[in-house]
This record gives structure tokens, C-alpha cells and sequence, in this order.
């Protein structure tokens, strides 16, 4: 399709829309007497005339249909709300600045663009099947990525949290009031979470809620440890200074075992990462750059059970190394 054909297609599709509008205001404008009439009839009449009957069932009917519109359409917004807050959730746990609406936008964007220009300069079936896969798992990755990063930064700085709320303790401050100074004084992501757990006690939510909601969200071992000791605490009573100072040191020595272990594990995890994306890799290029090449993998009985043969060998290698780089401790 070339430069002509592109134009035309977007001056059809913008002549299509001012049609629609044209047409309801047209519509509006056409029937605004019938319904300034409706409305003085309904107004003057003191007796319900068979006129006054019919407008009077037609306004029922059309408020009836409304509200159960309405109320699919709540169920709807339920919904879409739920799916909104947990993108908003999911953003704020891989720390990016956008919103829920605007990252679907961006989402949907790298999903049908690229797919939709391979379609429209007809490169073939596969390669835009293969576009649009990929741009709808990349925005997936890219999230799981950064919360990974992100809670590999709130535990590094969890040792110096639990120090600094020891400190405030001994110096009689409460609890809650140790969790506001970590949150208007420690950098995110540290700080941004116990000042969500602020907030949430603000607005009403017990001290146990709030906790389990923040462990909940940063899905940290070391975090899980720190609020199942604070609960038990809060429950059976005790020095929670003391106990804060312990299970600082602890998490102090597991970073530290962490960090030898990543270290030591490291080429085996990049060996890895390599041979478990190379062939997925190559096999995605080759179907955008030669889908004729690959076709044959899905069109012949022995492409078939070669690329099932390949697709499970390719799993247990993964699961394999995972297994001989994931040490417990």
C-alpha cells in the first residue's frame, strides 16, 4: 500500500466520523419540537389524557431501560474499576509514573501498531501474529522486571529501617510514629510504602491491616518476617525495640548470604537466561524477517513435531537450571 492509499484510507475514515456527528445533531436538532411539546403536555394537561397515558408509559419505559443499563453498566464499571486499580497497584509496585489508562493506551499501542502496519503493507499473517504477540508480552516483562528491582531495593534498605525505627522506640516514640519518620525521611521505595501504610491507618484501617495489605504488595520474605513479628507482638506483648534489633540482624546476614550467592551463581544464571532466549529469540526474528522459512514448522507434520519436540526440551532446560542455580538459605 503505498503513500495515496493511506490517505485515502484516513480521509475515509475521518469523512466517516464527521457523518455520525452530523447525523446525531441533525437527529437532535430534528426532534427537540416533539420533546418541547412532550414536556408541555405534561406540564398543562390536569387530567391524563390517552396522550398524556402513552408519553407517560414511554417515559417509564425508556427510565426502566436506563436503569438497567445502568446497572449493567455499574457491574461494568465494578469490573473496570477492579482491573484499573490493579494495573495502578501493579505500576506503583514496579515504580512507574503513569497512569492505569495511559499505560493500556501505551500497551495497546505496542500490541496492534507494529501488527498493524505489517498487515497493511501486507508482509503476511505471521509476521503481524508475531508483532502482536510480542508487543503484548513485552509491556508484561517489562513490569515484572522493575518490581523485581524494586523489591530487591525496598529489602536493601529494610536492615537500615528497622535500625532507625529501633532508635525511636528506645527514644518513646510509638510505633505508628516511627513508621511516619520512615516515611517522610527514607528515599523510595521504602519510604513511599510505609507512607501508604500511614494512610491507610488514617483513613481507618487497623495497624494489622494495613501491614498485611503492605506485605502483600512488596511480597518480600524479609518484609513477612518483620509484620508477622510486629503482629505477634502487638497480640502476646514484649520488648519490640529488642525484637526489631534481632530480626535487623538477621536480614542483615541474609543479604549478605544473598549477595555471595548471586555472585557465585551468576554465570550459571546468565548461561542460562542466553540459551533459554536464543532460540525463542531467533525463531521470532525469522518469522517477521522469512515467515516462508518458518511456515514449515506449523504446515508439515514433521515441522510439528519439531517444534513440540523443541518447545519441551526447551522448558525442561529451563526448569533444570533453575533448579541448579536456586539455593535455598
Amino acid at each position: 500500500m503505498n503513500g495515496l492509499q493511506i490517505s485515502i484510507l484516513i480521509l475515509s475514515v475521518a469523512f466517516a466520523l464527521l457523518g455520525f456527528f452530523l447525523c446525531v445533531s441533525i437527529l437532535g436538532t430534528a426532534t427537540q419540537d416533539k420533546r418541547r411539546v412532550e414536556k408541555r403536555v405534561d406540564k398543562i394537561a390536569s387530567k391524563k389524557s390517552g396522550l398524556t397515558l402513552q408519553i407517560q408509559q414511554r417515559k417509564k419505559s425508556r427510565k426502566t431501560s436506563l436503569v438497567n443499563r445502568a446497572m449493567n453498566g455499574g457491574k461494568q464499571s465494578v469490573q473496570r474499576k477492579k482491573l484499573m486499580d490493579t494495573i495502578f497497584n501493579e505500576l506503583i509496585l514496579a515504580d512507574i509514573m503513569m497512569k492505569p489508562e495511559e499505560f493500556c493506551l501505551v500497551w495497546l499501542s505496542i500490541t496492534f501498531i507494529p501488527s498493524g502496519l505489517a498487515a497493511l503493507f501486507k508482509l503476511g499473517l505471521m509476521p503481524s501474529v508475531t508483532l502482536a504477540a510480542v508487543g503484548a508480552f513485552l509491556p508484561i516483562i517489562f513490569i515484572k522486571i522493575k518490581k523485581e528491582n524494586r523489591r530487591k531495593a525496598f529489602e536493601a534498605q529494610l536492615g537500615d529501617t528497622l535500625i532507625m525505627m529501633c532508635n525511636g522506640l528506645k527514644s518513646g516514640f510509638s510505633f505508628q510514629q516511627t513508621m511516619e519518620n520512615v516515611a517522610s525521611d527514607m528515599p523510595a521505595p521504602i519510604g513511599m510504602e510505609f507512607g501508604r501504610v500511614c494512610n491507610e491507618i488514617r483513613y481507618g484501617a487497623t495497624m494489622e491491616e494495613a501491614l498485611n495489605n503492605m506485605a502483600e504488595r512488596v511480597k518480600s520474605p524479609d518484609l513477612m518476617l518483620v509484620v508477622s513479628a510486629v503482629l505477634i507482638q502487638r497480640t502476646t506483648g514484649g520488648n519490640l525495640s529488642e525484637i526489631l534489633s534481632t530480626i535487623s540482624e538477621t536480614i542483615r546476614d541474609r543479604i549478605k548470604i544473598k549477595g555471595e550467592i548471586s555472585s557465585i551463581t551468576a554465570q550459571g544464571r546468565m548461561s542460562g537466561i542466553i540459551i533459554g532466549s536464543l532460540p525463542v529469540g531467533i525463531a521470532v526474528i525469522l518469522m517477521v524477517i522469512n515467515p516462508e522459512y518458518m511456515s514449515t514448522f506449523f504446515t508439515t507434520t514433521a515441522g510439528n513435531i519439531m517444534l513440540s519436540v523443541s518447545v519441551i526440551m526447551e522448558i525442561l532446560g529451563f526448569f533444570a537450571i533453575r533448579k541448579v542455580v536456586t539455593i535455598e538459605y
